[in-house]
């Protein structure tokens, strides 16, 4: 009796981000097993006995990716973890190291990086192409066959006649090869109902920060505003608002969630206001993102909530 196969090793991967999700499940599924979670109380639901890895996100709403790693340690204390992060800081190295997490990756994640990782950290229990492979030189075409030339008619001399020979007809030319026709190019695959429904939210969603952006740059005391997805990418930025700072902007408002679970506040939250010395940054989650203000004083920041409250209303 021939023994079963071993089921591939299967990964967990843990982020709120459904475009992530949706990029990593393309990436990895034609290799091995993939389960999709977008939180991390959904992360603890999933997990099954074939589960080899978790790679999860550390800044999620709820429970967050540390806190996830917290308690597998306590509940699978030989599974191993990954984090993931577009902002890779010292305190969280250490906190991964802590845990005994296996590496901190920074997003966005590529085959080149996660590939030889993966294969690394599951022991060989699986086999990934290199993508840094090159393809197979293609052989060179066999040279075409020579033109086959007409037949060449050749006049004898005259016997009696101590003439010059009459020359040789003229060898007869080859007609002119036809030309090939052009392959028609291949058409490009159609987009999934996902790639075109995210496409239609963007859309949407800059549209609707661009009517943002006019309102707020009217109001007294505004120097500067952008509007960021919540993934942190912005939507519409300026120059005081550059579009680097959708990242810190993301990293305010998961840390702001995850406060409200720890004091027990409802959500959602409705402002977060950070006071410089002469400035005021204003931020305030719209449908599909954030919109950030900066301001030159407190009375400045109330009108710029009063006036986003009243259109969101």
């Amino acid at each position: 009796m021939t023994a079963a196969a071993p089921h591939p090793p299967s990964i967990l991967i843990v982020d709120d981000s459904p475009g992530l999700l949706h990029t990593m499940e393309s990436m990895l599924r034609p290799h091995l097993p993939v389960t999709l979670a977008d939180s991390g109380s959904a992360a603890l639901e999933r997990l099954t006995p074939d589960t080899a890895l978790v790679l999860t996100d550390v800044r999620m709403p709820g429970m967050s990716g540390v806190e996830l790693a917290q308690r597998l340690r306590r509940t699978h204390p030989d599974l191993p973890v990954v984090f993931m992060s577009g902002i890779v800081e010292d305190e969280l190295r250490a906190q991964a190291r802590a845990l005994g997490v296996l590496d901190v990756l920074r997003k966005p994640l590529r085959a080149e990086r996660l590939f030889p990782a993966l294969q690394e950290w599951l022991a060989g229990q699986l086999t990934l192409p290199d993508p840094k492979a090159k393809a197979a030189l293609v052989p060179p075409p066999s040279p075409a066959p020579a033109p086959r030339l007409g037949p060449i008619r050749v006049t004898p001399e005259a016997p009696q006649v101590p003439a010059a020979p009459v020359p040789a007809e003229p060898a007869a030319l080859p007609a002119p090869p036809e030309p090939e026709e052009a392959p028609a190019s291949q058409p490009l695959p159609a987009p999934t109902s996902i790639q075109r429904q995210e496409a239609a939210s963007r859309l949407q969603a800059a549209e609707q920060a661009q009517a943002y952006i006019a309102g707020l740059s009217v109001l007294p005391g505004v120097s500067a505003a952008g509007a960021f997805d919540s993934s942190g990418a912005a939507l519409s930025v300026t120059t005081e608002i550059g579009a680097e700072v959708g990242a810190y902007l993301r990293f305010l408002m998961t840390a702001a969630q995850t406060l409200t679970h720890h004091l027990a506040q409802p959500l959602p939250i409705k402002a977060l206001q950070v006071e410089f010395q002469e400035q005021v940054l204003v931020v305030c989650p719209v449908p599909g993102g954030v919109v950030a203000a900066l301001v030159r004083d407190t009375p400045s920041a109330s009108g710029v909530k009063a006036w986003l409250r009243h259109r969101l209303n």
